[in-house]
């Protein structure tokens, strides 16, 4: 199915919601069932986008599969995905952002509270404190986990202007076939 069919089914509804609290209440995200492989989310923040970002100027390795479908705003028309420039403006989107991504599952409880009782206020820690949490990291799980997230942590100074440190034990998932670790949305609107 191309993109196009996918949004046209999206606005008329063809999808069925997928209740997951964490995504609605972390992420501002609504996830949709597509197939047994992939779900839909329709996102209202600029998350996302930011994190597409890291992605690509951060050669980022433990992130899901997604693929951007489109912008539509709150009449469902169709509009155009706003610039680099407005991205990173400081301003929030009153646009829902439409991916198509991967189907994920939640860390088991020992990770997710490890993820937050480290990760989590990255921010706050000395230059020093990162570095032992992130070998750490490397330890525990991998060393190509440890390295994205100090890549993602650079992404977030340089764009501290903007950005807010968000990352936490709900963007931290699971590939269901494999277990293996990736990260999800780990950045916020400055507020």
């Amino acid at each position: 199915m191309n993109t196009q069919q996918i949004m046209t089914n999206f606005i008329a509804g063809n999808y069925q919601q997928v209740y997951c609290p964490q995504s609605e209440m972390t992420f501002l995200t609504n996830v949709f069932d597509y197939d047994s492989t992939h779900v839909l989310l329709e996102k209202r923040s600029l998350g996302l986008e930011y994190y597409r970002g890291a992605i690509h100027t951060k050669q980022l390795s433990k992130v899901p599969t997604m693929q951007s479908l489109g912008v539509i705003d709150e009449e469902d028309n169709n509009v155009a995905p706003p610039s680099t420039k407005e991205i990173y403006a400081g301003d929030e989107t009153d646009y829902r952002f439409i991916y198509l991504m991967e189907k994920l599952q939640h860390l088991k409880e020992d990770d997710a509270s490890y993820f937050d009782a480290t990760i989590k206020e990255l921010d706050v820690h000395s230059k020093r404190e990162r570095q032992d949490i992130l070998e750490d990291v490397c330890c525990r799980y991998n060393a190509q986990l440890a390295t994205d997230i100090e890549r993602l942590y650079d992404f977030y100074l340089e764009h501290q202007d903007v950005l807010a440190w968000d990352l936490h034990c709900d963007n931290f998932m699971q590939r269901i076939d494999t277990g293996e670790i990736i990260i999800l949305d780990p950045y916020t609107r400055k507020a």
